[in-house]
C-alpha cells in the first residue's frame, strides 16, 4: 500500500474537513431543534447589493428581521455564494470555514487541530460565524482580509499576532467596500444601535480576571486573550474558537475541547432558550459556563511559565525537525 508523502496527507485532511463540516452543516437543519445561521445576513446583504440596493435596509426585512449587524466587507466576501440559494450557500460557506480552519490548524500545530473535534467548532459551522476564518487569518496571512469582516474579533486577533500582509489585506477589502457602497460605515453605525447583546466580556461578571493576561503581555497569546476580553463580541461558544490558540501542546487542546461539550450541554440543560425569552437573558444565564470552561483555562494556559519548545518559534522548529 501506498503511504501518501505529509503533504498529501494534509491536503486529504483538509478536503475531508470541508466535506464534514458542510456535511454537519447540511445535517443541522434537518433535525430539531431549528438551527439559524448569521450567514443569512451575509447572502441576503450580497442579493442586494448585486440588484443595486441597499444591504443595510433590505436585510431587516427578511429572515431573523435583525440588523444587517456586519460591516460592508464581510457582505463583499460572501458575494460568490450568492449565486445558489441560501439552503446551498450556507453548506458551502461551513465547508469552505471547515476547511480554512483545518489549513491554518495544521499549519499552527500546538493545540489548535484538536479544535475541530470541539463543540466551538460545531457551532461555528453550523451557524454560518465568522470564527474559524477569524483564527486562520491569525497564523495563516491568506485569510488575513477576514479580519475587516469582523472588526471587534479581527482587531483582537490583530492584536495579539499583527503583521504588515494582514493590515493590507484587510485595508484593501475596506477600500473595496467604499468604492461599492460608499455609505456603509454610517448604515452600519446605525444597526449596532439597534442592539444591546453585544459588549465586552471584561464588563460580565469575572470578566475582568482576563486582564490579569497583560501579566505576560509580551506573549501573543496574552495579548489576544486581553484584547478578546476588551472588544464587543456576543459571548458564544462559536466566539471561544480563538482561544484554541492558546494551548501550548495537544493535550491543552484536548482540555479545551472536552470543556466546550461541557460548557454546551450545560447551557442547554440548565438555560434553555425558552419561547419569548430576551436574549440578552439568555446570555447572561449562559455566561458563567463560558467563563470557566473557557476563559479560565485559558487565562491559566497563559500564566503558566513556558518552555523555549512552547514558543512559535520552538513550535515550528520542532516541526521542521519531526519532518512535518
Amino acid at each position: 500500500m501506498t503511504v501518501l508523502p505529509w503533504a498529501g496527507r494534509r491536503s486529504a485532511l483538509i478536503v475531508l474537513a470541508g466535506l464534514i463540516s458542510g456535511f454537519v452543516c447540511w445535517v443541522a437543519y434537518r433535525l430539531p431543534p431549528p438551527s439559524t445561521s448569521d450567514f443569512e445576513q451575509i447572502w441576503v446583504g450580497g442579493r442586494a447589493l448585486v440588484r443595486g440596493l441597499d444591504p443595510y435596509a433590505v436585510v431587516p426585512t427578511t429572515g431573523t428581521h435583525y440588523p444587517l449587524f456586519y460591516p460592508l466587507p464581510a457582505v463583499l466576501v460572501g458575494l460568490p455564494f450568492t449565486a445558489v440559494p441560501f439552503a446551498w450557500a450556507r453548506v458551502l460557506w461551513a465547508a469552505a470555514s471547515g476547511a480554512a480552519f483545518a489549513w491554518a490548524a495544521m499549519r499552527y500545530g500546538r493545540g489548535l487541530p484538536v479544535a475541530l473535534l470541539s463543540a466551538s467548532f460545531l457551532n461555528a459551522v453550523i451557524q454560518g460565524q465568522w470564527s474559524p476564518l477569524l483564527t486562520a487569518a491569525a497564523v495563516t496571512p491568506a485569510f488575513a482580509w477576514a479580519l475587516a469582516a469582523k472588526p471587534p474579533i479581527g482587531a483582537a486577533i490583530f492584536a495579539g499576532y499583527p503583521s504588515r500582509r494582514a493590515a493590507v489585506l484587510a485595508l484593501a477589502l475596506v477600500v473595496i467596500a467604499f468604492v461599492a457602497f460608499p455609505a456603509w460605515p454610517f448604515r452600519w453605525a446605525e444597526g449596532l444601535r439597534a442592539t444591546t447583546h453585544m459588549g465586552p466580556i471584561v464588563a460580565r461578571p469575572g470578566g475582568v480576571l482576563l486582564l490579569l493576561a497583560l501579566i505576560r503581555w509580551r506573549q501573543p497569546e496574552a495579548r489576544l486573550l486581553a484584547a478578546l476580553a476588551c472588544v464587543p463580541q456576543t459571548p458564544g461558544l462559536y466566539e471561544t474558537l480563538p482561544l484554541f490558540l492558546i494551548p501550548r501542546n495537544r493535550w491543552g487542546g484536548y482540555a479545551l475541547a472536552g470543556l466546550s461539550y461541557v460548557a454546551a450541554f450545560a447551557q442547554q440543560a440548565i438555560v434553555p432558550r425558552l419561547p419569548g425569552m430576551a436574549l440578552d437573558d439568555l446570555l447572561a444565564g449562559r455566561w458563567p459556563f463560558i467563563l470557566l470552561c473557557f476563559y479560565i483555562p485559558a487565562l491559566i494556559m497563559v500564566l503558566l511559565p513556558r518552555r523555549s519548545e512552547d514558543t512559535l518559534p520552538g513550535v515550528l522548529a520542532s516541526a521542521r525537525l519531526g519532518g512535518m
